[in-house]
């Protein structure tokens, strides 16, 4: 079984709100992403709060969610990655990691990264027009090599930087999946209807 790590734990101070709570199209981001996930048919998904987490608890619905509080959210997004990786169950085979303020990624291109994994990939991810994006997915035989080299806001990115050779790119026709709502400038290009930045690294 192929489970999901959605990162809801940081504090946001550029864009000076509670990320997971911006509306899209009425709906908070992290509830999108959780609804994005469940329509492409991942079973178990665990989301790891941190900062304003009673009011996230408050205001989107986690049923069905397995729910890990970050009290160290501060240390950065590694210390949130390495609870939610702690949080897989015993059937997990493998996990997509996901961000809670990336609320345009498709249904499309997670099934695209999920079918990379089930033909074998040990390391899995989209890429538009050459950038490569999210959900990441890494084998259950990537954790003992991968948590040692989660340190403060690096997340995964040095673990697969040193194992190219185990990633597989597949192309999709998402900027929702390089693309974050991370600056009150990203809110105003939404409104205008044009896409929020694109992710750096």
């Amino acid at each position: 079984m192929i489970e999901a790590i959605v990162l809801a734990a940081g504090k946001g101070e550029r864009l000076g709100m509670i990320k997971p709570l911006i509306m899209i199209d009425g709906e908070p981001a992290l509830a999108r992403v959780i609804r994005t996930l469940k329509k492409a048919q991942i079973k178990r998904i665990a989301v790891v709060l941190g900062y304003a987490a009673k009011t996230i608890l408050r205001d989107v619905n986690l049923t069905g969610c397995k729910v890990v509080i970050n009290q160290n959210y501060k240390k950065g997004m590694a210390s949130s990655l390495a609870l939610g990786i702690e949080s897989l169950s015993a059937k997990a085979q493998g996990f997509l990691i996901l961000h809670a303020d990336m609320p345009y990624i498709k249904e499309e291109t997670i099934r695209a990264v999920l079918t990379k994994a089930k033909d074998g990939a040990q390391i899995a991810a989209p890429t538009y027009h050459g950038q490569r994006g999210f959900p990441v997915y890494l084998s259950y035989s990537c954790i003992v090599d991968l948590l040692p080299t989660l340190v403060g806001e690096t997340g995964a990115r040095q673990y697969i930087a040193q194992h190219q050779h185990k990633l597989a790119l597949v192309k999709v026709n998402d900027p929702g999946s390089i693309r974050d709502i991370d600056r009150v400038e990203d809110l105003k290009m939404v409104e205008e209807k044009r896409g929020p930045t694109i992710l750096e690294g």
